[in-house]
């Protein structure tokens, strides 16, 4: 069984304010890649290939693929339509466990006016499929798998 950690769930619950919205298919993709199967890299394990949040380095042995393709000049496998993994990576290394991680990632609609609004910190999360579920109970948002919940959560100056 692999792990997951929704680092960003835990980042926006810091934030000041925080929204949940639901998105369909016509809202905009995300501007990254919202999980990644990686390892923690400790010590000076290698350099490449590597995710930092909040001041910790993850290598990334799997990413699913948002507005971007496959390096060209490395082998991976694909383990669903937009999700690969990069076997390679693995290789000869340290044996830290891999898991699957969900970062914050940025919120652009929200970055393009944070100084006229007086707010900093912008983020938003995809929660796990069990929050999700939590949050879609507790607000009375349909339980459609056409549309997908966002956390979107700032601070104020």
């Amino acid at each position: 069984v692999i792990g997951l950690q929704n680092i960003g769930i835990r980042l926006i619950m810091n934030c000041d304010s925080v929204f949940a919205i639901l998105k369909n298919s016509s809202f905009r993709p995300p501007p990254d890649s919202t999980v990644f199967l990686v390892e923690e890299v400790k010590g000076d394990d290698g350099k490449e290939y590597l995710l930092s949040v909040e001041g910790r380095d993850y290598r990334i042995i799997g990413e699913e693929l948002i507005n971007k393709k496959p390096p060209e000049d490395e082998d991976y496998m694909y383990i669903s339509d937009d999700f690969v993994i990069y076997p390679d990576r693995r290789k000869n290394r340290s044996g830290n466990p891999a898991f699957f991680l969900i970062p914050p990632l940025g919120f652009a609609e929200l970055e393009s006016v944070k100084d006229s609004l007086g707010i900093r910190n912008i983020m938003s999360v995809s929660p796990s499929t069990m929050s999700d579920n939590y949050i879609r109970e507790h607000y009375s948002f349909p339980p459609d798998t056409k549309l997908a919940t966002i956390l979107i959560g700032f601070s104020r100056d």
